[in-house]
């Protein structure tokens, strides 16, 4: 159940101090022991890096230095999370596309030309503030921040199907989310991918462009810088 909201919403870009906030997100969830590796790296290559396996150990102390050292780049950092006030509520991933070897290599997301679009691989919200519009910010400023740092558009692969699903498992975010934050379709679901794969369809905002303000969304955030 949401909850009434407390403070501000403020989107900033994760720092490596920080790198505990997106635990923080994620907890509770099946995403909790992720800390933003799976869409970056193939099951070989998290071998090579040895941050493989779950639970508390090595492993873990691993892919959160992983993330700690995507954060400290210089160019741009892993992603983004929102605070509302000093509460970290939502951790939304964004990076060129070749910083995530799955979506780069997914018969599910081939790319669609050759714009050098950033990408969006998985957003996710806390329990307890969802429904009040953070997906859609966070969307929206990651947009803005993709572009400040040279990004001509932004690219999502949401689910397709307008079946309801548990908000745990809608990590890869909706099309009808992506709609309400400025993002158009550019392409429908692929024929012929696997029994059981989940449909997508690829949604595409242009950098520098104004995305529509959607009256469905009560909530104003600060840019992130």
């Amino acid at each position: 159940m949401a909850t009434a909201r407390k403070g501000k919403l403020t989107i900033r870009p994760l720092t490596a101090a920080r790198v505990d906030d997106v635990k923080t997100v994620t907890r509770g969830t099946w995403g909790s022991a992720c800390w933003d590796l799976f869409p970056r790296y193939t099951p070989a290559q998290q071998r090579e890096l040895g941050i493989t396996g779950s639970g508390p150990g090595t492993a873990e102390s691993k892919r959160r230095a992983a993330l700690a050292k995507l954060a400290r780049r210089r160019k741009n950092s892993a992603g983004l999370v929102a605070y509302e006030g000093r509460e970290p509520i939502g951790w939304i991933s964004l990076g060129p596309r070749y910083d995530f070897s799955r979506v780069d290599n997914s018969r599910a997301t081939p790319p669609v030309d050759d714009v050098p679009a950033w990408v969006i691989p998985c957003i996710t919200v806390r329990r307890g503030h969802r429904g009040q519009g953070v997906a859609v910010a966070m969307i929206r400023a990651a947009v803005e921040y993709a572009g400040k740092r040279g990004a001509p558009a932004v690219e999502a692969h949401p689910r397709a199907a307008g079946k309801r699903v548990h908000d745990d498992f809608a990590f890869f975010g909706t099309e009808a989310m992506f709609r309400k934050a400025g993002f158009r379709k550019i392409r429908g679901v692929l024929p012929m991918l696997p029994k059981g794969w989940t449909p997508r369809v690829t949604m595409r905002a242009t950098c520098g462009s104004s995305p529509k303000t959607s009256s469905a969304s009560p909530r104003r955030s600060k840019p992130a810088r």
